[in-house]
């Protein structure tokens, strides 16, 4: 009998959780605001050279991290009777530079909603978790 059978839940290594970062397409975006209060924000994200992408407007979401670098993304993925959580933590920058725009561009970062999203934004992960939870 596997050791699954005894414990549900499972710590992932940092190599599980990359590979089922790279496969997300959608996460939330934890931030804090100037007044103390954290806001989860969900977000589209592409993974690429280890680092996490997003594109927003103008707006709290980007002033938050603009004031205050350190984000988390969190995400959860269910595959039949097993279910997967990661949370990345990280520092959180506007992206300037026109290379690392085109690539990311051309390796295609969408958006749920078809509205302008000028702004890029790349997330540096500083540390990583996930668990993964079989369900009943």
């Amino acid at each position: 009998m596997s050791n699954e059978a005894h414990h549900p839940e499972t710590i992932l290594t940092a190599e599980e959780c990359w590979k089922l970062t790279r496969a997300a397409r959608y996460a939330r975006l934890g931030t804090l605001s100037d007044g103390g209060e954290i806001h989860i924000n969900p977000v589209n994200i592409l993974v690429h050279n280890e680092k996490i992408y997003f594109r927003t407007a103008l707006g709290a979401k980007y002033t938050n991290l603009l004031l205050h670098e350190q984000v988390t993304i969190a995400f959860d993925r269910i595959d039949e009777n097993i279910a997967y959580s990661v949370n990345i933590f990280g520092v959180a920058r506007p992206v300037t530079g026109n290379t690392i725009r085109r690539e990311i561009d051309e390796i295609g970062l969408h958006t749920w909603v078809d509205t302008p999203k000028l702004e890029l934004v790349e997330i540096t992960p500083v540390s990583l978790t996930g668990r993964r939870f079989k369900l009943s």
